[in-house]
């Protein structure tokens, strides 16, 4: 009883000084953030912050403690600032808030299962698995990432051939290629809704300025989706050798539909081998009990006679 009350205790103190710590960390920064407050109200001339602020109380917080974690290497940095974009998450602090939601998620599934040890008699031998809780919340937050990028890639590629063709019948009608991805953008909203999105920003760019090869490899890099970097890659092609783009798109157009119909009947032979599992698994002990429960129970009444 005195080791369980120990444990306990010792638990208590790590929480403690955890929560004490993230306290006094968002006491000096909230600090230095009213200094700056008052230096700019008194400095009516300095530039202001224009990015867009992440809103709620919550989110801020995972925001605050992302920025205190996340790594240092500019390397580690790009690489999930390419996995969020391909996800479909951007803006300035979504790195930050992605760091601070991984520590969170860490914090509480290893808190949960304290809390649960607590009122448990094995609180001494199951001590060690906290720290396998916590790492699997760490690191949660990564698969949940995986699984959006892999449901985003999934969806541009199904738009990508419609997408693909209402842009050649926009050029073969005679609108240049800028404003042919600025008509498909407007007209594919609610049918494209992702791709609608993106040739809405390539349009602003280019209309920003800056040059057009360099807008479509901003576009591929950005979603990381195979198929539209393909289709980047045509475009791009067609642009240096100065060959026509509507025949380039209307080739790549027809592979991609051939593509797409041969991935719907690989998954169309595939459901036959997943509903043989879900029938051995959930009909197949159902029926032995209904054909064998009569002689069964023949069999137990026999022998329990027979005693």
């Amino acid at each position: 009883m005195i080791d369980i009350y120990l444990i306990q205790l010792t638990v208590f103190l790590m929480v403690s000084c955890i929560v004490l710590y993230v306290y006094f960390l968002i006491e000096e920064r909230y600090e230095k953030h009213m200094l700056l407050k008052k230096i700019s109200a008194r400095l009516p001339n300095l530039p202001q912050k224009t990015t867009r602020p992440v809103k709620g109380s919550l989110l801020k917080f995972f925001t605050f403690i992302g920025q205190q974690i996340r790594p240092t290497e500019e390397k580690e940095l790009q690489k999930y600032e390419k996995k969020l974009s391909a996800a479909g998450f951007r803006g300035p602090e979504t790195l930050s808030l992605f760091w601070g939601i991984k520590l969170g998620c860490g914090v509480f599934l290893g808190l949960i299962y304290l809390s649960i040890l607590v009122f448990s008699s094995h609180i001494g031998t199951n001590l060690i698995y906290v720290f396998f809780f916590v790492a699997a919340g760490y690191y949660i937050p990564e698969l949940v990432l995986g699984y959006a990028i892999k449901a985003r890639h999934d969806r541009i590629f199904k738009e990508l051939p419609d997408v693909i063709d209402l842009l050649l019948i926009c050029i073969e009608a005679g609108l240049s290629f800028d404003m042919a991805f600025l008509r498909v953008s407007s007209e594919l909203t609610k049918v494209a809704p992702i791709l609608s999105r993106e040739f809405s920003q390539y349009f602003l760019e280019v209309q920003a300025g800056l040059p057009r090869t360099e807008v479509l490899k901003n576009l591929a890099e950005r979603n990381g989706e195979k198929n539209l970097n393909n289709v980047v890659q045509v475009l791009l092609q067609s642009f240096k050798f100065g060959t026509d783009v509507a025949s380039s798109l209307k080739l790549y157009s027809e592979s991609l539909r051939k593509e797409r119909l041969q991935k719907a009947r690989e998954k169309s032979r595939k459901l036959s081998v997943k509903l043989a599992f879900v029938t051995i698994l959930l009909i197949l002990p159902a029926y032995i009990l209904i054909v064998m429960g009569p002689t069964m129970v023949k069999v137990i009444s026999l022998f329990g006679g027979g005693r």
